[in-house]
């Protein structure tokens, strides 16, 4: 993990497919209002999110009705600092017969800043996040900036949406599972998480505000965020990372609703995969208020922590060469959109991602009453990446 990064995102596997196209009971842990900093005129331009917030980071797994497994990162007591953390098995996803062929010295081992059932911060209820994953990839996918959250006082509810997941694709997680639209996955991911949380021995018992709800995703789960926001009325926010509607129009559909809700999108200016005409359309679409950040340099997946997979080791394509995999240039090139020599390393711009992401969700979850670092001024601050934010909050 880096720094204070959690992880997990594709595996080698991931490049067998199209990737993306498409953190004690009686501790006292401050409550996210209480924890928000002054907004003086000085303040409210710079960037008070970068540095992990004041909660550890629990983490609870959990099935939907059809048994696809629904992860759940949460504010989590001080004292699950002093327990182990998280490790993910990214191969555990593939069939077993493909995992057979990966030998032990290329399945990499990732560690998530995360404590399994550690028992809650005491300072809820806490604004709910849904996460909706890529194409081929799974919950985990961007576990840096979803325990990021976490740690600012969110409850971050992410599924597994098998119909294009890695686990679905090359695993056996569809596997006599009905599939279903993305939005009806998400509004019973926060069903079940909200039914989780009424259970007295859950680790989420009264944890959630069921009233401060967003939804975030990626590549194809920023499409899915998108038409969440627009169809299931308990979202009051949404962020989409990489997003495009081009798709639907290109087959002849009429795209969701424009969202009637503060909306931010994200983009890569070097993003292959989904252009960055395409996000700053859908920008230009929304209602205020609306945010744009653009990472110039960036790739697609620099909204997720593929690019760190094994790394140390030449990175995933490095490593699917030596494990002996067959693959196609066109899929080794959309496995490695923006971990390529020439793009910005991801990790330069963890920091501004993570900071805008916490900004907007407080400011729009009513834990800031006012913008912290939700400013163009703000997107200066930052010295490892070049970023712009286009603020539009309305009236």
């Amino acid at each position: 993990m880096l720094r204070r990064r959690a992880t997990t995102a594709c595996v080698l596997a991931l490049l067998l497919v199209v990737t993306a196209a498409c953190s004690s009971s009686d501790d006292k842990t401050a409550s996210p209002s209480s924890t928000a900093p002054p907004t003086t005129t000085a303040q409210a331009a710079r960037p008070a999110y970068v540095e992990r917030g004041p909660n550890p980071v629990g983490s609870r797994t959990l099935a939907l009705s059809d048994g696809r497994r629904l992860v759940i990162w949460y504010p989590a007591a001080k004292s699950a600092a002093t327990s182990p953390t998280e490790v993910f098995d990214i191969a555990s996803l593939l069939a077993p017969a493909m995992q057979a062929k990966i030998p032990a010295e290329l399945r990499p081992q990732y560690k998530i800043d995360a404590h399994v059932g550690a028992d809650p911060a005491t300072g809820g209820p806490y604004p709910v996040v849904l996460f909706s994953h890529g194409y081929a990839g799974f919950p985990e996918q961007s576990v840096d900036l979803t325990t990021h959250l976490a740690s600012w006082g969110f409850v971050v509810v992410a599924p597994d949406h098998v119909e294009r997941s890695l686990s679905g694709l090359l695993g056996t997680a569809s596997q006599g599972v009905t599939p279903r639209d993305d939005t009806a996955v998400l509004s019973e991911s926060l069903d079940v998480a909200l039914a989780d949380a009424k259970k007295a021995d859950s680790p989420l018992h009264d944890l959630l505000d069921a009233n401060e709800v967003a939804v975030t995703g990626h590549s194809a789960g920023a499409y899915a965020a998108y038409a969440e926001a627009s169809s299931d009325k308990r979202i009051k926010a949404f962020i989409s990372y990489s997003v495009g509607l081009g798709g639907d129009r290109a087959k002849g559909k009429t795209p969701p609703p424009v969202p009637d809700v503060p909306g931010m999108v994200m983009l890569g200016t070097a993003d292959s995969i989904i252009p960055p005409a395409r996000s700053r359309a859908v920008f230009k679409a929304m209602h205020t208020p609306k945010y744009l950040v653009e990472i110039k340099g960036a790739g697609h997946l620099v909204f997720s922590d593929i690019c760190n997979i094994g790394k140390e080791q030449g990175g995933l394509v490095a490593l699917t060469k030596q494990a002996g995999l067959d693959l196609p240039p066109n899929l080794l090139l959309l496995a490695s959109d923006g971990c390529e020599k020439g793009d910005l390393d991801p990790r330069k711009a963890y920091d501004a991602i993570n900071q805008f992401s916490v900004a907007f969700l407080r400011r729009y979850l009513g834990v800031d009453p006012a913008p912290v670092g939700l400013s163009p001024g703000t997107a200066k601050a930052f010295k490892t990446a070049d970023i712009t934010l286009v603020a539009d909050p309305g009236n």
